[in-house]
């Protein structure tokens, strides 16, 4: 009896074990990353809109290579948003007061995926926002996304500020073969 028992219990942690480890390989994270301007001479403390080049998601061909295809995907979370200053080197985020970025897609309107209030004078050249917990699938599986920033500046800018804007994707997808 003590045998049997304790053959179910490693079988039971075993079979936990085993779906944990197949639960961590559906998941990946899939960057994307765009670049935009901030044109000189905005107003301070006026909200503004920037836009991003339309982005292109990821094929099933780029899907392959996690061992699934985008028909299979079955959540996408933001993980991640970071922006950074390209252009004028020197430059830093300093003039920014809060940021607030969306994600759009043909199909689907926009809705807010991250943002940051009361940016310190002290931030640097990158900014690591905070990001919603809003369910995405229908935005990567799209064919395109576009995202939007809603910037509100706290000091005019005299020149261009050329930024990039890093965003990582947290994918669950049902593996092929599983």
């Amino acid at each position: 009896m003590k045998t049997a028992i304790s053959f179910f219990a490693i079988l039971l942690l075993v079979t936990k074990f085993s779906c944990k480890k197949i639960a961590d390989v559906t998941k990946f994270n899939l960057p994307y990353q765009t670049e935009t301007t901030i044109e000189a001479g905005v107003a301070a403390l006026l909200p503004f809109d920037i836009r991003t080049p339309q982005i292109t998601t990821a094929t099933d061909a780029d899907y392959k290579g996690y061992k699934t295809q985008r028909k299979l995907v079955q959540s996408v979370k933001l993980n991640s948003l970071e922006l950074t200053v390209i252009r004028p080197k020197n430059r830093s985020f300093d003039f920014l007061h809060r940021i607030e970025v969306f994600i759009s897609a043909d199909e689907y309107q926009e809705i807010l995926v991250a943002k940051k209030d009361n940016i310190p004078d002290t931030i640097g050249t990158r900014l690591e926002l905070d990001t919603t917990d809003e369910e995405l699938k229908k935005y990567l599986t799209s064919d395109q996304f576009n995202l939007r920033l809603k910037l509100t500046t706290d000091k005019i800018i005299n020149e261009p500020v050329d930024v990039k804007v890093a965003a990582n994707f947290r994918i669950d997808a049902n593996v092929l073969g599983l």
